[in-house]
């Protein structure tokens, strides 16, 4: 998942056409040293488009998205929102990954458990009640599918795969992102039918309470 998932459901979102594929190892047209040459920056993720060449990171591609399919708001307000929640998705993501709990890494290097639970207390609760505060009940805008709040939903899924309530508490926020995972689009990419196929979860499963 890391940052194939918001992409993915953004593109699923958009109604557009799309095709998808997560990089392999060893040898193919879709392992990772073929594919390589082509990012603009030597990582994944990264776009090619038929008239407007390769786009690279995240949140640019996210946003090439968001313009070829309109969906980034329908007004400049509603654009500094979708802004704002693509933003907080990636402070979201770098907390995350700041605790070391991505699956690949090695035991010994991972936060202990208090750290973990530090986390979950601390910088969780602070960050989502800054979105409960901005929240309304259709979500940020008035259609709540602004590419930068399904950017925003798919950080917020991989930390529900960790621990689910840890939105419980946050009643507007949960229901927007309970009225998002309940749309065919997000189940789409979910259940791996999409266009991209399964998906993984990056992070360690952490479901203690």
């Amino acid at each position: 998942m890391a940052k194939g998932l918001q992409l993915a459901l953004i593109a699923e979102h958009s109604g557009m056409e799309w095709t998808g594929v997560t990089a392999g190892k060893g040898e193919g047209p879709d392992a990772w040293p073929g594919l390589k040459p082509k990012t603009p920056f030597g990582q994944m993720p990264f776009l090619e488009t038929p008239e407007d060449g390769t786009v690279g990171q995240s949140v640019a591609i996210a946003n090439y998205m968001a313009a070829k399919a309109n969906t980034q708001g329908a007004t400049p307000a509603e654009f500094a929102m979708s802004q704002m929640c693509m933003a907080e998705g990636e402070d979201l993501y770098s907390i995350m990954g700041s605790k070391n709990l991505q699956r690949w890494k090695a035991a010994a290097d991972r936060c202990s458990d208090e750290e973990v639970e530090a986390y979950w207390a601390g910088p969780v609760p602070t960050h989502l009640a800054c979105l409960e505060a901005l929240c309304k009940d259709t979500g940020f805008t008035t259609t709540g599918r602004t590419a930068g709040e399904i950017y925003l939903w798919g950080m917020l899924h991989q930390m529900c795969l960790m621990r689910s309530s840890c939105i419980e508490a946050f009643p507007k926020l949960a229901a927007w992102y309970a009225a998002v995972a309940d749309e065919p689009a997000t189940k789409k990419v979910l259940d791996g039918s999409s266009a991209i196929g399964e998906l993984g979860q990056y992070f360690i499963n952490n479901t203690s309470e």
